[in-house]
Protein backbone atom coordinates (compact mmCIF):
# COMPACT_ATOMS: atom_id res chain seq x y z
CA UNK A 1 0.00 0.00 0.00
CA UNK A 2 1.30 3.44 -0.92
CA UNK A 3 1.53 6.29 1.59
CA UNK A 4 -1.14 8.11 -0.43
CA UNK A 5 -3.55 5.18 -0.11
CA UNK A 6 -2.95 5.00 3.64
CA UNK A 7 -4.22 8.56 3.94
CA UNK A 8 -7.32 8.17 1.73
CA UNK A 9 -10.59 9.20 3.38
CA UNK A 10 -11.90 6.23 5.41
CA UNK A 11 -15.50 5.15 5.77
CA UNK A 12 -17.19 7.02 8.62
CA UNK A 13 -20.47 8.38 9.87
CA UNK A 14 -19.50 11.91 8.83
CA UNK A 15 -19.67 11.14 5.13
CA UNK A 16 -22.85 12.18 3.26
CA UNK A 17 -25.54 9.50 3.40
CA UNK A 18 -29.12 8.64 2.56
CA UNK A 19 -31.31 6.24 4.56
CA UNK A 20 -34.67 5.14 3.18
CA UNK A 21 -37.22 2.36 3.47
CA UNK A 22 -40.33 1.09 1.72
CA UNK A 23 -42.71 -1.87 2.31
CA UNK A 24 -42.21 -4.79 -0.06
CA UNK A 25 -45.52 -4.87 -1.95
CA UNK A 26 -45.90 -8.51 -2.96
CA UNK A 27 -44.26 -10.37 -0.12
CA UNK A 28 -40.67 -10.72 1.07
CA UNK A 29 -37.93 -9.85 -1.46
CA UNK A 30 -40.37 -8.23 -3.90
CA UNK A 31 -39.29 -4.82 -5.19
CA UNK A 32 -41.79 -2.01 -5.85
CA UNK A 33 -42.17 -0.46 -9.28
CA UNK A 34 -41.82 3.33 -9.20
CA UNK A 35 -40.58 3.32 -5.61
CA UNK A 36 -41.90 6.00 -3.27
CA UNK A 37 -39.16 5.95 -0.65
CA UNK A 38 -39.74 6.94 2.99
CA UNK A 39 -37.36 8.48 5.49
CA UNK A 40 -36.79 6.95 8.90
CA UNK A 41 -36.22 10.41 10.32
CA UNK A 42 -34.40 13.61 9.49
CA UNK A 43 -31.78 12.51 12.06
CA UNK A 44 -30.11 9.08 11.84
CA UNK A 45 -28.00 8.12 14.85
CA UNK A 46 -26.71 4.68 13.91
CA UNK A 47 -26.87 2.10 11.14
CA UNK A 48 -25.35 -1.34 10.71
CA UNK A 49 -25.78 -4.08 8.12
CA UNK A 50 -24.12 -7.48 7.89
CA UNK A 51 -24.60 -10.09 5.13
CA UNK A 52 -24.17 -12.85 7.72
CA UNK A 53 -21.72 -15.02 5.79
CA UNK A 54 -21.27 -18.49 7.27
CA UNK A 55 -18.45 -20.89 6.47
CA UNK A 56 -18.03 -24.55 7.34
CA UNK A 57 -14.65 -26.23 7.59
CA UNK A 58 -14.10 -29.11 5.18
CA UNK A 59 -11.81 -31.83 6.53
CA UNK A 60 -10.19 -34.92 5.04
CA UNK A 61 -8.65 -38.00 6.60
CA UNK A 62 -4.89 -37.78 6.47
CA UNK A 63 -4.46 -34.05 7.08
CA UNK A 64 -4.68 -31.85 10.16
CA UNK A 65 -5.48 -28.69 8.22
CA UNK A 66 -8.74 -27.69 6.65
CA UNK A 67 -9.00 -28.73 3.02
CA UNK A 68 -11.36 -25.83 2.31
CA UNK A 69 -14.04 -23.64 3.81
CA UNK A 70 -17.47 -23.79 2.16
CA UNK A 71 -20.32 -21.32 2.37
CA UNK A 72 -23.62 -22.11 4.04
CA UNK A 73 -26.91 -20.32 4.65
CA UNK A 74 -26.46 -16.62 5.29
CA UNK A 75 -27.65 -15.05 8.53
CA UNK A 76 -27.95 -11.36 7.66
CA UNK A 77 -28.74 -8.62 10.16
CA UNK A 78 -29.51 -4.92 10.15
CA UNK A 79 -30.02 -2.33 12.90
CA UNK A 80 -30.90 1.34 12.75
CA UNK A 81 -31.31 4.05 15.37
CA UNK A 82 -33.00 7.37 14.67
CA UNK A 83 -34.61 10.31 16.46
CA UNK A 84 -38.33 9.58 16.58
CA UNK A 85 -40.20 12.14 14.51
CA UNK A 86 -43.49 10.47 13.58
CA UNK A 87 -45.91 8.45 15.66
CA UNK A 88 -45.82 4.87 14.25
CA UNK A 89 -49.30 5.07 12.65
CA UNK A 90 -51.68 7.69 11.30
CA UNK A 91 -55.22 8.28 12.54
CA UNK A 92 -56.48 5.38 10.37
CA UNK A 93 -53.89 3.07 12.00
CA UNK A 94 -51.85 2.85 8.79
CA UNK A 95 -48.08 2.54 9.33
CA UNK A 96 -46.08 5.71 8.64
CA UNK A 97 -42.98 4.83 10.66
CA UNK A 98 -41.15 1.51 10.16
CA UNK A 99 -41.51 0.70 13.87
CA UNK A 100 -45.19 -0.07 13.19
CA UNK A 101 -44.10 -3.10 11.16
CA UNK A 102 -42.63 -4.56 14.34
CA UNK A 103 -45.36 -3.46 16.74
CA UNK A 104 -48.56 -4.47 14.95
CA UNK A 105 -49.88 -7.83 13.72
CA UNK A 106 -52.59 -8.61 11.17
CA UNK A 107 -55.72 -10.74 11.65
CA UNK A 108 -53.61 -13.89 11.19
CA UNK A 109 -51.13 -12.79 13.89
CA UNK A 110 -48.48 -12.17 11.25
CA UNK A 111 -46.31 -9.08 10.93
CA UNK A 112 -47.76 -6.48 8.58
CA UNK A 113 -45.04 -7.01 5.99
CA UNK A 114 -41.36 -6.97 5.16
CA UNK A 115 -39.26 -3.95 4.30
CA UNK A 116 -36.73 -2.95 1.67
CA UNK A 117 -34.02 -0.65 3.05
CA UNK A 118 -31.48 1.31 1.04
CA UNK A 119 -28.50 3.10 2.57
CA UNK A 120 -26.08 5.18 0.49
CA UNK A 121 -22.74 6.59 1.58
CA UNK A 122 -20.71 8.90 -0.65
CA UNK A 123 -16.96 8.34 -0.57
CA UNK A 124 -14.28 10.44 -2.33
CA UNK A 125 -11.89 8.94 -4.89
CA UNK A 126 -13.05 6.15 -7.15
CA UNK A 127 -11.95 4.69 -10.47
CA UNK A 128 -12.65 7.96 -12.30
CA UNK A 129 -11.73 10.27 -9.38
CA UNK A 130 -15.33 11.48 -9.13
CA UNK A 131 -16.37 9.66 -5.96
CA UNK A 132 -17.98 6.34 -5.08
CA UNK A 133 -21.52 5.68 -3.96
CA UNK A 134 -21.56 2.66 -1.64
CA UNK A 135 -24.98 1.10 -1.01
CA UNK A 136 -26.39 -1.30 1.54
CA UNK A 137 -29.30 -3.10 -0.11
CA UNK A 138 -31.36 -4.81 2.61
CA UNK A 139 -34.18 -7.00 1.31
CA UNK A 140 -36.89 -9.07 2.93
CA UNK A 141 -36.36 -7.40 6.31
CA UNK A 142 -38.77 -8.23 9.13
CA UNK A 143 -38.74 -5.90 12.15
CA UNK A 144 -37.61 -8.16 14.97
CA UNK A 145 -37.39 -5.60 17.77
CA UNK A 146 -38.61 -2.09 18.51
CA UNK A 147 -37.09 -0.19 21.43
CA UNK A 148 -37.34 3.53 22.14
CA UNK A 149 -35.11 4.96 24.88
CA UNK A 150 -36.95 7.25 27.32
CA UNK A 151 -34.58 9.55 29.21
CA UNK A 152 -35.88 12.83 30.65
CA UNK A 153 -32.32 13.95 31.42
CA UNK A 154 -31.34 13.83 27.75
CA UNK A 155 -31.48 16.91 25.57
CA UNK A 156 -31.97 14.63 22.56
CA UNK A 157 -35.28 13.39 21.18
CA UNK A 158 -36.46 9.85 21.86
CA UNK A 159 -34.04 7.40 20.26
CA UNK A 160 -35.94 4.72 18.33
CA UNK A 161 -33.91 1.57 17.67
CA UNK A 162 -35.03 -1.16 15.30
CA UNK A 163 -33.49 -4.59 15.01
CA UNK A 164 -34.25 -6.23 11.68
CA UNK A 165 -33.97 -9.76 10.34
CA UNK A 166 -33.39 -9.47 6.59
CA UNK A 167 -33.33 -12.30 4.13
CA UNK A 168 -30.50 -10.76 2.15
CA UNK A 169 -27.98 -7.94 2.63
CA UNK A 170 -25.76 -6.90 -0.26
CA UNK A 171 -23.21 -4.14 -0.75
CA UNK A 172 -22.98 -2.37 -4.11
CA UNK A 173 -20.26 0.14 -5.02
CA UNK A 174 -20.90 2.45 -7.98
CA UNK A 175 -17.94 4.58 -9.05
CA UNK A 176 -19.02 7.91 -10.47
CA UNK A 177 -18.05 9.24 -13.91
CA UNK A 178 -16.06 12.46 -14.01
CA UNK A 179 -17.99 13.61 -17.08
CA UNK A 180 -21.05 12.54 -19.05
CA UNK A 181 -20.49 9.17 -20.69
CA UNK A 182 -22.37 6.32 -22.29
CA UNK A 183 -22.16 3.03 -20.41
CA UNK A 184 -21.14 -0.41 -21.65
CA UNK A 185 -22.65 -3.50 -20.00
CA UNK A 186 -21.41 -7.05 -20.44
CA UNK A 187 -21.58 -10.44 -18.68
CA UNK A 188 -18.89 -13.07 -18.53
CA UNK A 189 -21.53 -15.77 -19.07
CA UNK A 190 -23.08 -16.24 -22.51
CA UNK A 191 -26.42 -17.36 -21.06
CA UNK A 192 -27.11 -14.03 -19.30
CA UNK A 193 -29.95 -12.26 -21.09
CA UNK A 194 -31.92 -9.82 -18.97
CA UNK A 195 -32.86 -6.17 -18.84
CA UNK A 196 -30.74 -3.73 -16.84
CA UNK A 197 -32.07 -0.31 -15.85
CA UNK A 198 -29.57 2.47 -15.21
CA UNK A 199 -30.53 5.80 -13.64
CA UNK A 200 -28.79 8.95 -12.54
CA UNK A 201 -29.75 10.92 -9.40
CA UNK A 202 -33.56 11.19 -9.14
CA UNK A 203 -33.89 9.23 -12.44
CA UNK A 204 -33.68 12.37 -14.56
CA UNK A 205 -31.68 10.30 -17.02
CA UNK A 206 -32.66 6.65 -17.32
CA UNK A 207 -32.34 3.80 -19.79
CA UNK A 208 -33.27 0.13 -19.83
CA UNK A 209 -31.04 -2.00 -22.04
CA UNK A 210 -30.93 -5.74 -22.68
CA UNK A 211 -27.81 -7.59 -21.55
CA UNK A 212 -26.64 -9.88 -24.36
CA UNK A 213 -24.36 -12.37 -22.64
CA UNK A 214 -20.69 -11.83 -23.42
CA UNK A 215 -21.47 -9.34 -26.19
CA UNK A 216 -21.09 -5.82 -24.81
CA UNK A 217 -24.05 -3.46 -25.21
CA UNK A 218 -23.88 0.33 -24.89
CA UNK A 219 -26.48 2.82 -23.68
CA UNK A 220 -27.65 5.58 -25.97
CA UNK A 221 -28.02 7.92 -22.98
CA UNK A 222 -25.03 9.72 -21.49
CA UNK A 223 -24.77 9.65 -17.68
CA UNK A 224 -23.18 12.40 -15.58
CA UNK A 225 -23.70 10.33 -12.45
CA UNK A 226 -25.09 6.87 -11.62
CA UNK A 227 -27.49 6.23 -8.77
CA UNK A 228 -29.14 2.92 -9.69
CA UNK A 229 -28.20 -0.19 -11.66
CA UNK A 230 -30.93 -2.84 -11.45
CA UNK A 231 -31.20 -6.19 -13.22
CA UNK A 232 -34.68 -7.60 -13.74
CA UNK A 233 -33.44 -11.06 -12.72
CA UNK A 234 -30.46 -12.64 -11.03
CA UNK A 235 -27.44 -13.07 -13.33
CA UNK A 236 -25.51 -16.30 -13.72
CA UNK A 237 -22.25 -14.59 -14.62
CA UNK A 238 -20.62 -11.41 -13.36
CA UNK A 239 -22.03 -8.19 -14.83
CA UNK A 240 -19.63 -5.30 -15.48
CA UNK A 241 -20.56 -1.68 -16.24
CA UNK A 242 -17.80 0.46 -17.77
CA UNK A 243 -17.29 3.50 -19.98
CA UNK A 244 -16.10 1.16 -22.75
CA UNK A 245 -12.57 2.55 -22.43
CA UNK A 246 -11.21 0.73 -19.41
CA UNK A 247 -12.90 2.55 -16.50
CA UNK A 248 -15.12 0.25 -14.46
CA UNK A 249 -18.06 1.85 -12.70
CA UNK A 250 -19.73 -1.21 -11.17
CA UNK A 251 -19.43 -4.98 -10.90
CA UNK A 252 -22.31 -7.24 -9.89
CA UNK A 253 -21.49 -10.80 -8.87
CA UNK A 254 -23.33 -13.60 -10.65
CA UNK A 255 -24.80 -16.79 -9.26
CA UNK A 256 -21.73 -18.84 -10.19
CA UNK A 257 -19.54 -16.55 -8.09
CA UNK A 258 -21.68 -17.40 -5.04
CA UNK A 259 -21.76 -21.11 -5.85
CA UNK A 260 -19.44 -23.87 -4.64
CA UNK A 261 -20.04 -25.87 -7.85
CA UNK A 262 -21.35 -25.20 -11.37
CA UNK A 263 -24.93 -24.48 -10.29
CA UNK A 264 -25.60 -20.74 -9.82
CA UNK A 265 -26.86 -19.43 -6.47
CA UNK A 266 -28.19 -15.93 -5.75
CA UNK A 267 -26.71 -13.54 -8.29
CA UNK A 268 -26.73 -9.84 -7.35
CA UNK A 269 -29.28 -7.53 -8.96
CA UNK A 270 -27.78 -4.21 -7.85
CA UNK A 271 -29.50 -1.04 -6.60
CA UNK A 272 -33.29 -0.86 -7.22
CA UNK A 273 -34.38 1.68 -9.81
CA UNK A 274 -36.52 4.65 -8.84
CA UNK A 275 -38.63 4.65 -12.02
CA UNK A 276 -41.43 7.21 -11.78
CA UNK A 277 -41.16 7.22 -7.99
CA UNK A 278 -39.28 9.61 -5.75
CA UNK A 279 -36.85 9.86 -2.89
CA UNK A 280 -38.27 11.09 0.38
CA UNK A 281 -38.30 14.79 1.18
CA UNK A 282 -37.28 15.84 4.69
CA UNK A 283 -40.04 15.10 7.20
CA UNK A 284 -39.49 18.59 8.63
CA UNK A 285 -41.67 18.16 11.71
CA UNK A 286 -41.14 18.29 15.47
CA UNK A 287 -39.19 15.45 17.07
CA UNK A 288 -40.69 13.45 19.92
CA UNK A 289 -39.09 14.23 23.30
CA UNK A 290 -39.71 12.19 26.45
CA UNK A 291 -39.78 15.19 28.78
CA UNK A 292 -43.42 16.07 29.35
CA UNK A 293 -44.83 12.74 28.12
CA UNK A 294 -47.58 11.12 30.16
CA UNK A 295 -46.84 7.62 31.49
CA UNK A 296 -49.48 6.18 33.79
CA UNK A 297 -50.32 2.86 35.46
CA UNK A 298 -53.21 2.49 35.97
CA UNK A 299 -54.47 5.16 33.60
CA UNK A 300 -54.88 8.38 35.58
CA UNK A 301 -52.11 7.56 38.06
CA UNK A 302 -48.33 8.05 37.60
CA UNK A 303 -46.43 4.77 37.33
CA UNK A 304 -44.34 5.76 40.36
CA UNK A 305 -43.66 9.03 42.23
CA UNK A 306 -40.52 9.54 40.15
CA UNK A 307 -39.67 8.04 36.78
CA UNK A 308 -35.97 8.60 36.16
CA UNK A 309 -35.72 6.81 32.83
CA UNK A 310 -37.15 3.89 30.97
CA UNK A 311 -37.83 2.15 27.70
CA UNK A 312 -40.40 -0.12 26.19
CA UNK A 313 -39.79 -2.89 23.72
CA UNK A 314 -41.58 -5.18 21.33
CA UNK A 315 -39.71 -8.39 20.54
CA UNK A 316 -40.91 -10.65 17.74
CA UNK A 317 -39.77 -14.25 17.90
CA UNK A 318 -38.51 -14.90 14.37
CA UNK A 319 -37.34 -18.31 13.23
CA UNK A 320 -34.92 -18.76 10.35
CA UNK A 321 -34.40 -21.94 8.34
CA UNK A 322 -32.11 -22.97 5.50
CA UNK A 323 -33.61 -23.37 2.04
CA UNK A 324 -32.51 -25.61 -0.80
CA UNK A 325 -32.79 -22.99 -3.55
CA UNK A 326 -30.97 -20.04 -1.99
CA UNK A 327 -28.50 -18.99 0.70
CA UNK A 328 -31.10 -16.50 1.94
CA UNK A 329 -32.92 -17.96 4.97
CA UNK A 330 -36.65 -18.23 5.40
CA UNK A 331 -38.01 -15.95 8.13
CA UNK A 332 -41.13 -17.04 10.03
CA UNK A 333 -42.84 -15.22 12.87
CA UNK A 334 -43.97 -16.65 16.19
CA UNK A 335 -44.63 -15.00 19.57
CA UNK A 336 -44.61 -11.30 20.40
CA UNK A 337 -43.23 -10.12 23.76
CA UNK A 338 -44.14 -6.62 24.95
CA UNK A 339 -42.39 -5.13 28.00
CA UNK A 340 -41.89 -1.77 29.68
CA UNK A 341 -38.76 -1.04 31.74
CA UNK A 342 -38.66 1.78 34.27
CA UNK A 343 -36.06 3.14 36.69
CA UNK A 344 -38.11 4.64 39.51
CA UNK A 345 -37.74 6.34 42.89
CA UNK A 346 -40.15 7.02 45.73
CA UNK A 347 -40.82 6.57 49.46
CA UNK A 348 -42.11 2.98 49.15
CA UNK A 349 -41.28 1.97 45.59
CA UNK A 350 -39.49 -1.25 46.53
CA UNK A 351 -42.40 -2.31 48.77
CA UNK A 352 -45.00 -1.42 46.15
CA UNK A 353 -43.09 -3.21 43.41
CA UNK A 354 -42.55 -6.37 45.44
CA UNK A 355 -46.12 -6.62 46.71
CA UNK A 356 -47.77 -5.78 43.39
CA UNK A 357 -45.63 -8.40 41.70
CA UNK A 358 -46.43 -11.06 44.32
CA UNK A 359 -50.14 -10.30 44.17
CA UNK A 360 -50.32 -10.15 40.36
CA UNK A 361 -51.46 -6.57 40.24
CA UNK A 362 -52.61 -6.15 36.64
CA UNK A 363 -53.16 -2.76 34.99
CA UNK A 364 -52.75 -1.00 31.66
CA UNK A 365 -49.87 1.38 31.05
CA UNK A 366 -50.32 4.36 28.73
CA UNK A 367 -47.44 6.29 27.21
CA UNK A 368 -48.75 9.44 25.58
CA UNK A 369 -46.43 11.14 23.11
CA UNK A 370 -47.28 14.33 21.25
CA UNK A 371 -48.36 12.20 18.26
CA UNK A 372 -50.53 9.67 20.07
CA UNK A 373 -50.84 7.01 22.76
CA UNK A 374 -49.04 3.68 23.07
CA UNK A 375 -51.12 1.42 25.30
CA UNK A 376 -49.69 -1.64 27.04
CA UNK A 377 -52.55 -3.85 28.15
CA UNK A 378 -52.85 -5.93 31.32
CA UNK A 379 -49.30 -5.37 32.53
CA UNK A 380 -47.88 -7.28 35.48
CA UNK A 381 -44.61 -6.60 37.25
CA UNK A 382 -42.56 -9.42 35.82
CA UNK A 383 -39.35 -8.28 37.47
CA UNK A 384 -39.75 -6.19 40.64
CA UNK A 385 -36.89 -3.99 41.69
CA UNK A 386 -34.59 -5.35 44.36
CA UNK A 387 -34.32 -3.43 47.65
CA UNK A 388 -30.77 -2.23 48.13
CA UNK A 389 -29.19 -0.11 50.86
CA UNK A 390 -25.71 1.46 50.75
CA UNK A 391 -23.75 2.91 53.66
CA UNK A 392 -22.66 5.98 51.72
CA UNK A 393 -23.32 7.79 48.47
CA UNK A 394 -26.93 6.68 48.20
CA UNK A 395 -29.09 9.78 48.01
CA UNK A 396 -31.87 7.77 46.39
CA UNK A 397 -32.38 4.01 46.22
CA UNK A 398 -33.72 3.68 42.68
CA UNK A 399 -35.15 0.38 41.51
CA UNK A 400 -35.54 -1.07 38.01
CA UNK A 401 -38.86 -2.67 37.19
CA UNK A 402 -40.00 -4.67 34.15
CA UNK A 403 -43.69 -4.73 33.27
CA UNK A 404 -44.96 -7.44 30.90
CA UNK A 405 -48.09 -6.88 28.81
CA UNK A 406 -50.66 -9.44 27.69
CA UNK A 407 -54.01 -9.70 25.94
CA UNK A 408 -55.27 -9.65 22.40
CA UNK A 409 -53.58 -7.41 21.58
CA UNK A 410 -50.96 -6.75 24.23
CA UNK A 411 -50.07 -3.38 22.66
CA UNK A 412 -52.17 -0.80 20.85
CA UNK A 413 -51.39 2.42 18.98
CA UNK A 414 -53.78 5.38 18.94
CA UNK A 415 -52.69 8.38 16.86
CA UNK A 416 -53.92 11.87 17.61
Amino acid sequence: MSQAQAHDTPESGTLPGRYEWVPEPDGPMSVPTDIEWNRFSDIIRSFSADPGVSYGRQDNIGTSDAVDHNRGTEDPSCDIGYDLQRFPVDTDNNPIDPSAYGILRDEYNQLLGSLLLLERTEVPGGNDDAGIRVYSVVRGAEVESVEPTLDPSSEDPILMELGLQPRKVRSVAIHQPSAGTTLEIVSDDADDTMDVTIENEDAGTTETIAVDGTTAVTTTESFDDIDAIWLDEEPTGNITVTDGNGTTFCELAGGLTYSEDDQPVDGDRGVPALGQGSHADPIDSTFEHFLGDRIERPVGTPVRPRLNSGSWSVENDLGTESLQTTRAPSVDVSDRTVTVDADVVGPTVSHDSMMQSLQKDQNDIEHELSGGIVRFNNTVIESPGSREREASGQATAAISETFAASGDPAIELEAN
